[in-house]
């Protein structure tokens, strides 16, 4: 998962943050547009953990983004909103078609109705790999992005009711790919579990500035 071309995308947007920045604003209009920034990425970063982990992780993300010479959440909207526009389709229809047998809008419908609803220990393992799904599904043209952000919010609002904040919500993760795969026969396991402790503990993770609810 690259977005190599992040840079040149948000370095254009720093003359409108420079002018923006030149007017005065109360600090309550200022509140209402992190709050509004905040919950436009808090649906998405429920999947988060994959996406940290594409991009090679928590400080790999700040470094790329203070590279870009952008504010922090806005760099956080270009890169975990819609994160797999720079992928090719092949891989991730592959990737669907592979991995979960989602060939088709039906098949992925049924697939994300299943991981928002059905009876699970451990919802949140659910939950983050619908999130990742969804957005590859976005790539592969089997739904839309607007599609893809109105389950996100879905989620997000079964997700806030459910787990007190992030730390609960990720212990559940990691939880729920142990249940699923004990013996760890698919690989991987150690490297979500240091993302996880990195989305946890990091003080540049976003989770640190974004709360659950």
């Amino acid at each position: 998962m690259r977005k190599n071309v992040l840079k040149t995308l948000l370095l254009g947007l720093l003359a409108v943050v420079g002018l923006a920045s030149c007017g005065g604003s109360s600090s309550s209009s200022s509140s209402d547009k992190a709050n509004a920034e905040y919950d436009a990425l808090r649906p998405t970063l429920l999947g988060g953990v994959y996406f940290y982990r594409g991009y090679g992780g928590v400080q790999a993300v700040d470094s790329h983004i203070k590279s870009g010479g952008v504010e922090q959440i806005e760099g956080y909207k270009q890169l975990f909103i819609n994160p797999y526009e720079e992928e090719s389709v092949s891989n991730a229809t592959n990737m669907l078609k592979n991995d979960w047998d989602i060939t088709d809008t039906a098949s992925l419908k049924a697939q994300l109705e299943k991981l928002k609803t059905q009876e699970s220990e451990h919802k949140a393992w659910d939950w983050c790999r619908a999130v990742n799904i969804s957005w590859a599904g976005v790539r592969a043209g089997f739904i839309t992005q607007a599609e893809a952000e109105a389950y996100q919010k879905e989620l997000l609002a079964l997700a806030q009711a459910k787990y007190p904040d992030w730390t609960a919500y990720f212990n559940d993760f990691l939880a729920g790919r142990t249940a699923w795969d004990p013996n760890d026969e698919y690989g991987g396991k150690a490297e979500l579990e240091s993302v996880v402790k990195d989305i946890q503990e990091s003080p540049v993770s976003i989770y640190k500035v974004i709360s659950l609810k």
